[in-house]
């Protein structure tokens, strides 16, 4: 439930990467950004209240009521924490993304454009038909 809050920050062209096709310094860089959205998150964990905590266990109320509730009972001090958190993992990524090389950009290009219209469609497929099981699951639908 917290990782609506705490985004796990997907690293996006990152994670696309093959390893071996990395520097030492972009694996170095990366490892970075998983350390601090893991201390980001502990973090916030740790800014919770009682209060918050029992939003977040209340199992009478969808995922969704819960996401609502426990954003409205942030303090300010907690945004604060949360938008902070998101530009210092911004900032990493935008470091990262200045190291690639011209070779690895257009490998992301080429591999990007090479989908085949059915492999997208099947991914459009398969993410509506977890959202509507979502909304089941969490009696939204």
């Amino acid at each position: 439930m917290l990782g609506i809050f705490i985004s796990t920050a997907s690293l996006g062209a990152q994670e696309n990467l093959d390893i071996g096709n990395l520097t030492k310094e972009q694996q170095k860089l990366m490892q970075e950004q998983r350390d601090l959205i893991k201390a980001n998150r502990k973090a916030f964990k740790a800014s919770l209240t009682a209060e918050q905590l029992t939003i977040l266990e209340n199992a009478e109320l969808s995922k969704e009521e819960r996401r609502r509730a426990l954003i409205v009972s942030f303090t300010k001090a907690q945004k604060n924490l949360l938008k902070e958190n998101k530009a210092k993992v911004n900032r990493l990524k935008a470091q990262f993304r200045a190291t690639f090389t011209h070779e690895q950009r257009q490998h992301l290009r080429t591999r990007n454009r090479t989908r085949s219209g059915e492999d997208r469609n099947e991914l459009r497929e398969s993410i509506r038909r977890d959202r509507n099981k979502r909304k089941r699951d969490n009696g939204g639908g």
